[in-house]
């Protein structure tokens, strides 16, 4: 199945993505001030890196569910056998990783989301997006 190999790349991908944006912003936390005029442009940039890893992580999450379930009903038309018959741990194993693989997409998600409540805040006048008014 070529759908769980890819998916073992596209979330090791992801997982080196979500540590270099720890990074920057560890990194940017004690460098304030200084790169004032690229912060614009690297806030959209993070915006749409966020998105494209949402999307194609939850891509490879869907192929790889649609392959375990060819595994688990079999195929007669292209001759398939049932993998779970016979390989029971394998299908809850796989089972258990695109579940994680389905919740590790939603926190991207919510980061996403709040990677764009920050590009978005810069263009607001101050009273438009404030949580709770004084």
């Amino acid at each position: 199945m070529n759908a769980l190999k890819i998916l073992v790349y596209v979330t090791s991908a992801a997982a080196g993505y979500n540590m270099l944006q720890l990074f920057k912003y560890y990194v940017s936390a004690y460098s304030r001030g200084k790169f004032k005029g690229s912060y614009i442009y690297m806030a959209w940039i993070s915006l749409l890196l966020d998105q494209m890893a949402v999307y194609i992580t939850f891509a490879a999450n869907s192929a790889a569910l649609e392959g375990s379930v060819v595994a688990i009903t079999g195929s007669e038309t292209f001759q398939w056998m049932k993998v779970c018959n016979r390989f029971t741990r394998f299908c809850f194993q796989i089972g258990g990783a695109v579940l994680c693989g389905y919740v590790a997409s939603i926190l991207m998600a919510l980061i996403s989301i709040m990677s764009t409540y920050k590009v978005f805040r810069m263009y607001s006048p101050k009273w438009f997006l404030r949580l709770k008014s004084r």
